[in-house]
């Protein structure tokens, strides 16, 4: 019987493999995405290779958006058995020039709606003793003031991934966050979308340790 993943903040990089390493193994395909276009092409690409996949359009930042995106895929995919939060607020600009609304605006993306997107699937999660994938950067744990608003952003997505591990454990919901601590490059040795798809596959699998840092 196929699974189901559901990919939010899908792209044409670590997303995508993710995505196609997930379908490799008899998964089934969601994707969310700011741009349908993007989105409807991915699809496409998806379903070329004989992998059923399907697609809701979502902003990260809108909670409710985000939501009823979720939901819809929840709801024709059948059942969720790993959701892969992926989505990040991304911008190049000094701690210091940050204007503390947005600050909130990016924590809204990048950490609250990570666990909104957890609470919105979570008793399909239960039900299927599933599995929540959170991609993590090496910011968390040594911040950039050049990038200090992702920097803030990823050290607290990295704690809430910690917690909802050791909360949802003992509901056999394992969730792990994935710590990459170098730049993703399509044709890298150690830091192509492929190696760290398998990278997530292995946490998957295994379901053992609630970080990797790599």
């Amino acid at each position: 019987m196929k699974k189901n993943i559901i990919i939010i903040g899908a792209g044409p990089n670590l997303s995508w493999g993710v995505a196609e390493k997930f379908a490799a193994h008899n998964f089934n395909i969601g994707l969310i995405s700011r741009s349908e276009v993007k989105l409807k092409s991915q699809v496409e690409n998806l379903k070329s290779m004989g992998i059923q996949a399907m697609y809701a359009r979502a902003d990260a930042y809108h909670t409710g958006e985000l939501e009823m995106a979720i939901s819809k895929l929840a709801s024709e995919l059948g059942s969720v058995d790993v959701l892969f939060y992926n989505a990040a607020a991304m911008k190049y600009k000094n701690i210091i020039e940050e204007e503390t609304e947005d600050l909130v605006n990016d924590f809204k993306i990048t950490v609250a709606n990570a666990f909104h997107a957890v609470k919105t699937v979570y008793q399909q999660l239960k039900e299927a003793n599933g599995a929540v994938l959170i991609t993590g950067g090496g910011l968390a744990i040594h911040p950039n003031p050049k990038v200090g608003s992702l920097s803030l952003g990823k050290a607290a997505l990295r704690n809430l991934s910690f917690q909802l591990h050791d909360v949802l454990r003992s509901e056999e919901i394992y969730v792990g966050t994935l710590t990459v601590n170098n730049a993703i490059q399509p044709d890298s040795d150690t830091h192509s979308p492929r190696i760290l798809a398998n990278k997530f596959w292995n946490m998957y699998l295994e379901r053992a340790v609630k970080e990797i840092q790599y």
